[in-house]
């Protein structure tokens, strides 16, 4: 896989899928629909407020899903061992006699009693690390379909000499930023904060050296030989674990770069994409790390961590709902391809849709329409290509007009965690910009904000654009606060006082392309 574009190919792997979130106004309306049986019901155009409950995201009382993990090699002695539960309401865990047991060579392992963690994480905390050896856990869940699962943990750490090797690759100054500029996107969408963890980045870390020992297809992105230089675990779930994530549940994104770019670049491009997007925006990411690497064979790995939120709206869309300044245009370098035969060719700006608290999509009609007239679009449909059974891509098959609303229209059958039943119906609507400019902003706890152009799909990046940034307040008119020009990478870079309360900040370019956004 070589080097193609400014940045190169995008390439994820998403190893138990998760879905998406966010608002628009509009009550949820549940009601009898003809065509569908006595018990089932609707729910018509609304993004939020958080619902989990209303929305079916909790499982019966009777029915639990636990992801066990299968037996691996732990180069980090773990903190917690245990379980991820999907869908389980944690008041209803507590009460179905759940017990995990960990045991070595002299017997069983001194450790607290079992946590039931509001991410759905059921587990044990290691009052000390384990010593090198095997070790064995026994979960029991009695009165369930699996009453007994059982898996090995064999810890082999590292020598000094190894770990200073990973040195070089862990990107340590580039943490905060690129948790930052997340972040900052993510609230956009009305979610929750992902933390750093230190397990995650050192997995992605030792995962960008093999890469640059090995190259992008050796055998993949994503996937290790262990016959390879510098290996540390097949898949991004055995490295996770290996450096001390406490759950199987997890993911990996990556950039491919002969050319390294600002970590509000990397979130960016991640971002401009179908595939990716859904990953690093799903309102169950908790946690992630990165690691990176520069030259030939360089690339940005940033692997996430998976949770249960306690709270979840019934969908995500992106663009979101009102957000105005949106690309026109977007350069299809993604793997997976989210276009048949697409690649490398230009589309307009991708629409995803992410419904976190269902299992099953079916049924599903997409539209996207400017004015009275219907846009042609390529639809990556829930379980088709590598798309999750939750998920939803819409690809307009050229540009997008400038200056334009588009209304999107996504009505389908879900079957949600609980099992239950119904048809599900969202419409929103997002306006362009000026052109295929993407724009983002990173923002440091020195008040220095960043703020990135590029041509939207490749990463390029839109030099000599004119950046001026506004606050917004819902009483009073736009107040321009700064005014600057990109630099040759892409970036401008300014000095801003932290905004009032309720006062939305808005970059917006030269072409009229921007960003909403506060911190």
């Amino acid at each position: 896989m070589t080097g193609i574009g400014w940045l190169g190919r995008i390439g994820i792997v998403l190893l138990v899928t998760w879905s998406c979130v966010l608002l628009d106004s509009g009550p949820v309306d549940y009601g009898m629909v003809p065509g569908v049986s006595p018990g089932k019901f609707i729910i018509r155009g609304s993004f939020g407020p958080y619902s989990t409950l209303a929305n079916q995201g909790y499982e019966s009382r009777n029915v639990i899903s636990p992801i066990i993990p299968h037996s691996y090699d732990a180069i980090v002695s773990p903190r917690f061992i245990g379980v991820q539960f999907v869908g389980d309401n944690t008041q209803s865990l507590a009460t179905d006699h759940l017990r995990l047991k960990v045991s070595g060579r002299w017997g069983a392992v001194t450790t607290g009693s079992l946590r039931y963690m509001s991410d759905g994480f059921v587990g044990v905390r290691l009052v000390k690390a384990l010593p090198p050896g095997p070790y064995t856990v026994r979960f029991t869940a009695p009165g369930f379909q699996t009453p007994v699962s059982v898996w090995t943990i064999r810890v082999t750490p590292w020598s000094a000499s190894e770990w200073e090797k990973l040195r070089p690759y862990e990107a340590t100054i580039g943490q905060t930023s690129y948790l930052n500029a997340l972040n900052i996107l993510r609230s956009r969408l009305g979610e929750p904060a992902v933390i750093w963890s230190r397990s995650l980045a050192l997995a992605a870390a030792a995962h960008a050296r093999y890469v640059h020992k090995n190259g992008y297809q050796s055998p993949s992105f994503h996937v290790e030989d262990p016959s390879k230089p510098a290996f540390s675990g097949f898949s991004p779930w055995d490295r996770d674990m290996a450096f001390g994530w406490q759950s199987p549940l997890d993911g990996e994104v990556g950039i491919e770069w002969t050319q390294s770019a600002a970590p509000v670049t990397v979130i960016q491009n991640l971002t401009d994409t179908v595939f990716h997007r859904l990953s690093i925006l799903s309102p169950n990411v908790v946690a992630a790390g990165a690691g990176q690497a520069a030259g030939p064979k360089g690339a940005v790995v940033m692997d996430l961590g998976f949770g249960y939120r306690p709270t979840l709206p019934l969908a995500v869309a992106y663009p979101a709902p009102g957000q105005s300044g949106v690309s026109t245009g977007w350069i299809d370098i993604e793997n997976p391809d989210p276009v048949a035969g697409g690649f490398s060719h230009q589309f307009g700006y991708p629409i995803t849709v992410d419904f976190p608290t269902v299992a099953r999509l079916s049924d599903v009609h997409a539209l996207l329409i400017t004015g009275n007239s219907p846009v042609s679009a390529v639809i990556d449909a829930p379980g088709v290509h590598g798309m999750a059974w939750n998920q939803l891509g819409i690809v307009p098959s050229h540009i997008l007009r400038p200056d334009t609303r588009y209304d999107v229209s996504v009505q389908a059958r879900a079957r949600f965690n609980n099992q239950k039943e119904g048809m599900v119906h969202l419409r929103w609507h997002f306006t362009t910009g000026g052109s295929d400019q993407s724009v983002a902003v990173d923002v440091t706890g020195h008040n220095e904000l960043t703020v990135s152009v590029v041509k939207a799909g490749n990463g390029a990046p839109v030099q000599n654009e004119a950046v001026q940034i506004f606050a917004d307040s819902p009483k009073t008119m736009p107040v321009a606060l700064a005014l600057g020009v990109t630099n040759s990478a892409g970036l401008m870079t300014c000095h801003l006082p932290r905004p009032s309360s309720g006062e939305i900040v808005e970059a917006v370019t030269g072409s009229g392309n921007s960003t909403q956004f506060w911190w």
